[in-house]
Order: structure tokens, then sequence, then C-alpha cells
């Protein structure tokens, strides 16, 4: 199956992985990290959390409880050796498109720029 066809959260899958590989993070960091690094790209916080949910039931990514000294536990996730190796996939499956987007973009240009 391919990895575009296998997470019913399409890119946000692939955007939270990649920010997780750098270092486990809470949910509310995560959705920071979505709303500054992919411009245009607007998400709320309960599709973060029912993404995350889903990448925690597949083992790509884990949770453990966040014990501040001060203030409410959080929930604190983490990249597997499994979800590395889904964002592999994922980096192949973009890279596919930029092309593909890339093409498109070349073509565009080349139109007669009379017709709308």
């Amino acid at each position: 199956m391919n990895i575009n066809e296998k997470s019913k959260f399409k890119h946000l899958t692939a955007f939270i992985l990649v920010i997780l590989a750098k270092q486990p993070l809470n949910p509310r960091d995560i959705h920071s990290s979505l709303l500054q690094d992919f411009p245009g790209f607007t998400i709320d916080m309960s599709t973060v959390y029912r993404c995350l949910s889903s990448l925690e039931k597949e083992g790509l990514v884990t949770m453990e409880w966040e014990l501040p000294p001060e203030g409410a536990a959080r929930k604190k996730y983490a990249i597997t050796q499994s979800g590395k190796k889904d964002l592999h996939e994922w980096k192949e499956d973009i890279e596919i498109r930029k092309h593909n987007f890339e093409v498109f973009l070349q073509k565009y240009s080349g139109l007669d720029r009379g017709t709308p």
C-alpha cells in the first residue's frame, strides 16, 4: 500500500513525524510547530490529537506522561523506529510530488498568457 493511502490524515502524518524526529514534544508544541513551519497549512488541535492517537496505535510514535514540577501532567510524544521508517517513505512520496509540481509549474509558465 502506498504511504499516502495508508494514512487517513494525509500529509499531516508526515509533518508530525518530521517534527518529532528532531525531539519529543507535547501536542500543543507540535501544533505550534505545524503552524510556524508549514505556512498555509491550517489544522486544529483536535485533528492533531486524533492523528497522534492514530500514530500511537500504529506504533509510529510513543506517548509518555511528562510530570512538570508545577502544573498538570502533559502527554509527550516521540517517534519510534517504525515511525522513522514511515518518515523515509513519506520523504520519497513528497519528492515525487515535488517533482510533479515543478513540471506543472514549468508547463504552466510556458502557456500563452492571453487566456485565463
